[in-house]
């Protein structure tokens, strides 16, 4: 009896320590710490693909510029070397990319800055030439097509990098005995006239050589490319337009050429009309060349057009703003702006504008005619050229015509309201023209 009683009390005792145990067991797989080898992978995350917009730009596509360079008169490619300049940023200075195009004329420019504003001078040599050309373009612009031309090519145009600077001594060593050689036009910085005008040779005369503008001592600035990776440039100047510099007329005009032309203007209509019991006064007709400008306000003025037919202002002008351009077939940026006043000409000619061009040129009516009939058919110019009536021109006296190209805008009620700056025009200028014709001839 006491046998059976112990073996019952003792598998009572077994049957209580087996449940505590199996807790335990439970316990512990539940807390126990995950070795270091053979744990558990980790849940996945779950991720979502991104849509791409496949006809979007491609990444960094927002500062590039591209294109092709090819000769204007053939428009066949060419291998050339473009300069890059930022006209924005004050960190650029010094640090001009000069980069190279494919044997197509093609290239391609990246990591520029979107919506700043860069100048693009293209060279190449063509049959031992030098070709340029100038642009102005903010990326992204992958469509510029540049066309070179030796008319484009001045003083200030930067050389390519295997060709010596000229003007640099060292580059020219050995040289000496050589003439110098010296531009037909001047492109220094606008000067003051003179009190008296220096003596002229017989025959057409050449405006006096300079150094011209924008020229970079030492052959230009090369490449920085530490700082194109990052798209940095520090800052340049803004380039000095070409400009040539007038002299004065003498105290005593002398036109003998134009007192030789004949008369054939159409009787004035603002010729007074004689009523009976009036005194009868004689009527003059405005002597050709003659300017009436008294202060900001211009009364009328009188100049031979291609034709030799004289034009007035007060008697021959249509639009409702006028808008005169001095320039001379000489100057490099007047024929590069021959475009842009087509443009406004074209855009602008319906509403009421009229461009009316003043060809500063020497010498006799018949040679300053040869100079500027070839360039009205290569550009197709659509407005009106008149003949400055040479060096004594009043016209070009009264304007203060002391540098070219110069612009000046004029109201209906013949109020000068616009001259364009000393130092030329530039994107800058060209821009304001235009919204300013736009704002009166359309926004009212």
């Amino acid at each position: 009896m006491r046998t059976a009683v112990g073996v019952a009390l003792v598998t009572v005792c077994l049957g209580l320590t087996g449940c505590s145990l199996f807790g335990k067991k439970q316990a512990a797989q539940k807390n126990a710490s995950k070795p270091f080898l053979g744990s558990e992978a980790p849940a996945k995350t779950e991720t979502v693909a991104i849509p791409r917009d496949s006809s979007g730009p491609l990444p960094a596509a927002s500062g590039v510029l591209a294109g092709r360079v090819v000769i204007e008169a053939t428009e066949q490619p060419i291998k050339a070397f473009i300069l890059i300049k930022s006209l924005d940023r004050e960190d650029a200075k010094g640090a001009d990319l000069n980069v190279a195009t494919d044997d197509s004329g093609y290239f391609y420019i990246t990591r520029l800055n979107p919506n700043e504003h860069y100048e693009l001078i293209a060279r190449a040599k063509d049959n031992g030439e030098l070709i340029s050309s100038r642009i102005y373009a903010t990326p992204p612009k992958p469509t510029l097509l540049i066309k070179l031309d030796k008319r484009f090519t001045t003083a200030s145009t930067p050389p390519l990098p295997d060709m010596p600077n000229v003007g640099d001594k060292k580059a020219t060593a050995g040289a000496e005995s050589a003439p110098e050689h010296k531009p037909t036009v001047s492109i220094d910085a606008p000067q003051s006239l003179p009190d008296q005008e220096p003596q002229r040779p017989a025959g057409p005369a050449s405006p006096p050589a300079g150094t011209g503008s924008g020229a970079i001592p030492g052959g230009g600035n090369s490449p920085n490319p530490a700082n194109i990776a990052d798209g940095g440039f520090r800052r340049i100047t803004q380039p000095r337009v070409e400009t040539i510099t007038i002299p004065s007329p003498p105290s005593t005009p002398a036109q003998p050429q134009w007192d030789r032309v004949p008369d054939q203007r159409p009787p004035d209509r603002n010729a007074p009309s004689v009523t009976p019991g009036s005194v009868r006064l004689p009527y003059v007709q405005t002597p050709v060349p003659s300017c009436g400008l008294y202060g900001n306000r211009l009364d009328n003025f009188a100049l031979y057009d291609l034709n030799g037919n004289a034009w007035e202002y007060k008697r021959d002008h249509r639009g409702r703003l006028m808008l005169l351009d001095f320039w001379a077939h000489t100057c490099h940026y007047c024929i590069q702006d021959i475009h842009r006043l087509v443009e406004l000409q074209r855009d602008y000619g319906a509403y009421g504008l009229e461009i009316v061009s003043i060809a500063c040129e020497t010498g006799t009516i018949e040679e300053q005619r040869k100079a500027v009939l070839p360039i009205r058919g290569r550009y197709n110019i659509n407005y009106l050229t008149l003949l400055s009536g040479g060096p004594s021109c009043p016209v070009m006296a009264q304007f203060q015509v002391d540098h070219l190209p110069l612009l000046v805008l004029i109201d209906t009620d013949g109020t000068i309201i616009w001259r364009s700056p000393n130092n030329g025009m530039d994107e800058t200028a060209h821009y304001t023209l235009r919204k300013m014709i736009s704002d009166r001839l359309i926004t009212r």
